[in-house]
């Protein structure tokens, strides 16, 4: 659903007039839902890493330096995972132990980790590699990113469209009191229900990455 079918769907179920396009709006209540909206959007994109939110970052290393920005990731992402050169597996190692280390000028002992290391100029995430690279290779970033609040009408939603639109008309309901005999309170439990059940339905497409086993 589009940002514009999504800010209806609440305000149909709120039993208010419809809206022909956000460019524009005055309206008091279809500016609140709008905002509704995003905040219920951001909620169940938290709520679950989202097939639908996968993400890759692709770079290349140079001798020596340590810190490489995730571009277009700003702080709206998480890494899964990290590969180097033939597939090597980048290990996460947390930043403390990785200054600690540097600072004991101590080798990684062949072994190349990582870990999240502050923002760049852009507001982009940065990735620490210890230790820096000696020379240049490729290095491949899988994890999952969110999306920017919607903004326009043909802005597409990611995640399922059904938690979204219940989170946000709980949301609007909770200021309101009640629509059609339906408290917030129920309205929730209804958003929470549509959320769970698309986890589950969104797990169970990758349930071999939902394995756990020991190490």
């Amino acid at each position: 659903m589009n940002y514009l079918e999504l800010v209806n769907a609440v305000l149909g179920r709120m039993r208010e007039p419809l809206s022909s396009t956000l460019v524009g709006e005055t309206d008091s209540v279809i500016l609140i839902v709008k905002d509704l909206v995003n905040d219920a959007k951001r909620s169940v994109e938290d709520a679950h890493t989202w097939n639908a939110l996968r993400a890759e970052w692709d770079f290349d290393t140079v001798a020596n330096q340590k810190l490489y920005p995730l571009v277009g990731a700003a702080d709206n992402a998480n890494v899964e995972y990290i590969f180097g050169e033939s597939g090597v597996v980048i290990k996460p190692l947390p930043l403390r132990e990785i200054k600690r280390r540097t600072a004991a000028g101590t080798s990684g002992n062949g072994s190349l980790f990582y870990a999240p290391n502050g923002r760049d100029s852009n507001r982009d995430m940065q990735i620490e590699l210890y230790p820096a690279p000696i020379k240049v290779h490729n290095v491949m970033v899988g994890g999952f990113k969110r999306t920017p609040d919607l903004s326009v009408d043909t802005d597409e939603l990611m995640v399922p469209s059904k938690p979204v639109v219940y989170l946000a008309l709980a949301l609007a309901l909770r200021e309101r009191g009640e629509v059609g005999g339906q408290t917030a309170a129920e309205v929730f439990g209804m958003a929470n229900q549509y959320l769970s059940d698309a986890i589950a339905y969104d797990a169970s497409a990758t349930d071999v990455d939902n394995i756990w086993t020991s190490v």
